[in-house]
């Protein structure tokens, strides 16, 4: 008997009404039409936002920040959390840069790279199921562990230059279109076909409502667990290859903080701390929110410095009301 028909049907159905159930982003109509009010607000008021440069460029970077939240996103559904998925972005990209300026052709670098980070992604995995753990303080550990490593390396770079080969990567296009937005749109329905039908899916979802009892109808929770952080390490890893192609060196602060931009992105897209829900359709919608807001903030000549706090302020408050949201469901 396989593992989606070994689930009851009076505990798949309570887990399909917890994804199910109304909360902040979980609405992803009511979410495209916010972030379209804010893109027309902008639109409407700042002259240069609506230049084909500028939306392209917000796309572009929106892009590469949803490679990193794919895996992340999975890991929040199943009630863990990834914080080392900067570190692991920094640590995969600056990796694959060095590995170049040595000599190595671009596929070797990038599976070593990518390896590298599938082995954290196991750790972090590993040790969250094998010795019950704490994911959030097990990734904080994790994250400064392996930041410090990717510091390292960049250091040792110097500032070297990556190969021109690896610097056009990010730049190359597809039909006249960024490759990683057609990839943002491939993985996005993909992801819609996958949370629709898929029974993996499902499993994920009652595993973060009750890992206890997902266990109890024959859910192989570890194995299952430990593939998601798995997942997302690399697909930070991947996201991590394309902003080092893009920034063109190496820099210590790569990938700095981004891992309370896919928090809060995620949160306002529908996922929760709690569990038993996400949907990676709302989590690029909530990248794509706090892009437009980051560059209305531009536009409009507020201090980047200003930027963090209004992140901070935003993971925050989508926080709150992620608790009181499950306090009342509860």
């Amino acid at each position: 008997m396989g593992l989606a028909r070994s689930i009851d049907k009076p505990a798949a159905a309570a887990a399909t009404r917890r994804v199910a159930s109304p909360g902040f982003g979980s609405n992803i109509l009511a979410l495209a039409l916010v972030v379209a009010a804010v893109l027309l607000f902008l639109a409407l008021t700042r002259p240069n936002f609506a230049t084909a440069q500028n939306l392209n460029s917000i796309l572009f970077g929106v892009s590469i920040d949803f490679l990193a939240i794919i895996g992340f996103t999975y890991v929040m559904v199943m009630k863990e959390i990834d914080l080392s998925v900067g570190s692991v972005f920094a640590l995969t990209g600056t990796l694959t840069g060095a590995l170049l300026v040595g000599g190595w052709g671009f596929w070797p670098a990038a599976g070593v790279a990518l390896m590298a980070a599938a082995a954290i992604g196991f750790l972090n995995g590993f040790l969250v199921v094998r010795f019950n753990i704490n994911s959030l303080m097990l990734t904080i550990g994790t994250m400064l562990l392996v930041r410090g490593l990717s510091n390292v390396i960049a250091n040792d770079l110097g500032g070297r230059t990556y190969p021109r080969a690896f610097r056009s990567l990010a730049r190359t296009d597809l039909f006249d279109i960024r490759i990683t937005i057609v990839a943002m749109v491939a993985i996005l329905l993909i992801a819609w076909l996958f949370q629709r039908k898929s029974g993996l899916f499902r499993r994920m979802c009652f595993i973060g409502e009750n890992a206890r009892s997902a266990a109890i109808h024959g859910i192989r929770v570890g194995r299952i667990k430990i593939l998601a952080f798995m997942l997302s390490a690399v697909t930070a890893g991947l996201a991590g290859i394309f902003t080092a192609s893009r920034i063109t060196h190496a820099d210590v602060r790569m990938g700095l903080g981004l891992e309370f931009v896919l928090v809060t992105a995620a949160i306002i897209g529908g996922a929760s701390l709690y569990g038993g829900r996400g949907d990676l359709r709302g989590s690029a919608l909530g990248l794509l929110l706090l892009a437009l807001v980051l560059n209305g903030m531009i536009m409009y000549d507020i201090e980047p410095v200003f930027q963090q706090f209004v992140i901070g302020l935003l993971l925050i408050l989508t926080v709150a009301f992620d608790t009181i949201l499950n306090r009342r469901s509860r």
